[in-house]
Protein backbone atom coordinates (compact mmCIF):
# COMPACT_ATOMS: atom_id res chain seq x y z
CA UNK A 1 0.00 0.00 0.00
CA UNK A 2 1.39 3.40 -0.95
CA UNK A 3 2.78 5.20 2.33
CA UNK A 4 1.35 8.58 1.38
CA UNK A 5 -2.07 6.94 1.37
CA UNK A 6 -1.62 5.21 4.63
CA UNK A 7 -0.28 8.65 5.83
CA UNK A 8 -3.26 10.29 4.36
CA UNK A 9 -5.73 7.61 6.02
CA UNK A 10 -4.03 7.56 9.62
CA UNK A 11 -4.10 11.23 9.97
CA UNK A 12 -8.33 11.25 9.30
CA UNK A 13 -8.37 8.38 11.30
CA UNK A 14 -7.00 10.74 14.32
CA UNK A 15 -9.00 13.76 12.99
CA UNK A 16 -11.98 11.70 13.42
CA UNK A 17 -10.44 10.21 17.55
CA UNK A 18 -9.74 13.62 18.54
CA UNK A 19 -13.46 15.00 16.95
CA UNK A 20 -14.75 12.06 19.08
CA UNK A 21 -13.38 12.85 21.70
CA UNK A 22 -14.43 16.56 21.20
CA UNK A 23 -18.08 15.59 21.59
CA UNK A 24 -17.61 13.55 24.68
CA UNK A 25 -16.01 16.68 26.82
CA UNK A 26 -17.76 19.23 25.38
CA UNK A 27 -20.64 18.63 22.93
CA UNK A 28 -23.07 16.13 24.41
CA UNK A 29 -22.96 17.64 28.12
CA UNK A 30 -23.42 21.03 26.46
CA UNK A 31 -26.18 19.92 24.16
CA UNK A 32 -27.64 17.69 27.10
CA UNK A 33 -27.87 21.20 29.25
CA UNK A 34 -29.43 23.05 26.80
CA UNK A 35 -31.82 20.81 26.06
CA UNK A 36 -32.45 20.43 29.90
CA UNK A 37 -33.17 24.51 29.92
CA UNK A 38 -35.20 24.17 27.10
CA UNK A 39 -37.49 21.60 28.42
CA UNK A 40 -36.94 21.14 32.42
CA UNK A 41 -38.70 17.36 32.67
CA UNK A 42 -35.74 16.15 30.95
CA UNK A 43 -33.58 16.76 33.72
CA UNK A 44 -34.35 13.46 35.17
CA UNK A 45 -32.87 11.28 32.30
CA UNK A 46 -30.08 13.83 31.57
CA UNK A 47 -27.62 12.05 33.31
CA UNK A 48 -28.10 8.38 31.57
CA UNK A 49 -28.32 9.45 28.02
CA UNK A 50 -25.28 11.46 28.37
CA UNK A 51 -23.86 8.42 29.64
CA UNK A 52 -25.33 6.07 26.97
CA UNK A 53 -23.76 8.85 24.54
CA UNK A 54 -20.24 9.36 26.54
CA UNK A 55 -20.00 5.05 26.44
CA UNK A 56 -20.99 5.00 22.72
CA UNK A 57 -18.91 7.91 21.10
CA UNK A 58 -15.81 5.67 22.98
CA UNK A 59 -16.83 2.66 21.40
CA UNK A 60 -16.85 4.50 18.00
CA UNK A 61 -13.18 5.36 19.44
CA UNK A 62 -11.97 2.00 20.04
CA UNK A 63 -13.36 1.02 16.41
CA UNK A 64 -10.80 3.77 15.10
CA UNK A 65 -7.81 2.58 16.72
CA UNK A 66 -8.62 -1.06 15.41
CA UNK A 67 -8.90 0.57 11.88
CA UNK A 68 -5.53 2.53 12.87
CA UNK A 69 -3.81 -1.00 13.27
CA UNK A 70 -4.94 -3.04 10.31
CA UNK A 71 -4.30 0.22 8.25
CA UNK A 72 -0.72 0.50 10.12
CA UNK A 73 -0.21 -3.20 8.99
CA UNK A 74 -1.87 -3.03 5.78
CA UNK A 75 1.17 -0.01 5.07
CA UNK A 76 3.58 -2.66 6.67
CA UNK A 77 2.28 -5.68 4.39
CA UNK A 78 1.37 -7.79 7.24
CA UNK A 79 -2.48 -8.16 7.43
CA UNK A 80 -2.22 -11.80 6.45
CA UNK A 81 0.27 -12.84 9.46
CA UNK A 82 -1.91 -14.41 12.42
CA UNK A 83 -1.00 -11.39 14.87
CA UNK A 84 -3.59 -9.06 12.75
CA UNK A 85 -6.32 -10.86 13.65
CA UNK A 86 -6.40 -8.74 17.08
CA UNK A 87 -7.47 -6.04 15.11
CA UNK A 88 -10.05 -7.69 14.15
CA UNK A 89 -11.10 -8.77 17.48
CA UNK A 90 -11.01 -5.82 18.36
CA UNK A 91 -13.44 -4.18 15.87
CA UNK A 92 -15.59 -6.66 16.60
CA UNK A 93 -15.81 -6.26 20.30
CA UNK A 94 -16.40 -2.39 20.00
CA UNK A 95 -19.14 -2.87 17.66
CA UNK A 96 -20.81 -5.43 19.80
CA UNK A 97 -20.35 -3.13 22.34
CA UNK A 98 -21.84 -0.14 20.43
CA UNK A 99 -24.72 -2.92 19.89
CA UNK A 100 -25.24 -3.29 23.57
CA UNK A 101 -25.01 0.60 24.36
CA UNK A 102 -27.72 0.75 21.87
CA UNK A 103 -30.14 -1.89 22.84
CA UNK A 104 -29.63 -0.38 26.84
CA UNK A 105 -31.12 2.92 25.16
CA UNK A 106 -33.47 1.15 23.55
CA UNK A 107 -34.73 -0.73 27.03
CA UNK A 108 -34.15 2.15 28.72
CA UNK A 109 -36.79 4.33 26.99
CA UNK A 110 -38.88 1.14 26.95
CA UNK A 111 -39.11 0.92 30.78
CA UNK A 112 -38.33 4.23 31.91
CA UNK A 113 -41.57 6.68 32.72
CA UNK A 114 -39.77 9.48 30.88
CA UNK A 115 -41.94 12.87 31.23
CA UNK A 116 -42.44 14.51 27.76
CA UNK A 117 -44.33 18.24 27.17
CA UNK A 118 -45.74 17.06 24.14
CA UNK A 119 -47.68 13.90 23.32
CA UNK A 120 -45.08 11.46 23.37
CA UNK A 121 -44.59 10.56 19.58
CA UNK A 122 -41.25 12.00 19.95
CA UNK A 123 -40.39 9.08 22.85
CA UNK A 124 -42.10 6.59 20.34
CA UNK A 125 -39.60 7.73 17.67
CA UNK A 126 -36.47 7.24 19.41
CA UNK A 127 -37.66 3.88 20.88
CA UNK A 128 -38.17 2.60 17.51
CA UNK A 129 -34.91 4.46 15.99
CA UNK A 130 -32.97 2.67 18.87
CA UNK A 131 -34.44 -0.14 18.30
CA UNK A 132 -33.48 0.03 14.04
CA UNK A 133 -30.23 0.84 15.16
CA UNK A 134 -29.55 -1.91 17.75
CA UNK A 135 -30.54 -4.09 14.67
CA UNK A 136 -28.05 -2.29 12.20
CA UNK A 137 -25.16 -2.48 14.70
CA UNK A 138 -25.59 -6.71 15.09
CA UNK A 139 -25.76 -7.08 11.40
CA UNK A 140 -22.78 -5.13 11.07
CA UNK A 141 -20.77 -6.90 13.92
CA UNK A 142 -22.46 -10.67 12.26
CA UNK A 143 -20.67 -8.99 8.91
CA UNK A 144 -17.41 -8.91 10.71
CA UNK A 145 -17.24 -12.04 12.19
CA UNK A 146 -17.67 -13.57 8.68
CA UNK A 147 -14.47 -11.00 7.47
CA UNK A 148 -12.55 -12.39 10.18
CA UNK A 149 -13.77 -15.50 9.16
CA UNK A 150 -12.57 -15.28 5.77
CA UNK A 151 -9.40 -13.05 6.89
CA UNK A 152 -8.41 -16.30 9.33
CA UNK A 153 -8.48 -18.42 6.27
CA UNK A 154 -6.93 -16.21 4.28
CA UNK A 155 -4.03 -15.91 6.70
CA UNK A 156 -3.62 -19.93 7.02
CA UNK A 157 -3.78 -20.24 2.50
CA UNK A 158 -0.91 -17.77 2.87
CA UNK A 159 0.96 -20.00 5.23
CA UNK A 160 0.26 -23.23 2.98
CA UNK A 161 1.66 -21.31 0.08
CA UNK A 162 5.23 -20.43 1.67
CA UNK A 163 5.99 -23.67 2.88
CA UNK A 164 5.10 -24.85 -0.97
CA UNK A 165 7.01 -21.93 -1.98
Amino acid sequence: MLRALVIVLQAMLAVAFLGGLFAQVVVIPTAAADEVAFIPPYESVRVPFVTFAIVFVACGQILLVALWGVLHRAGKGTVFEPGALVWSNIAIGAVAAGTVVLGSVCGYVFFTDIPTPYDGMELLGLWMGSGAATLVAAVLACMLLVVRHWHRHAIAQRAELEQVV
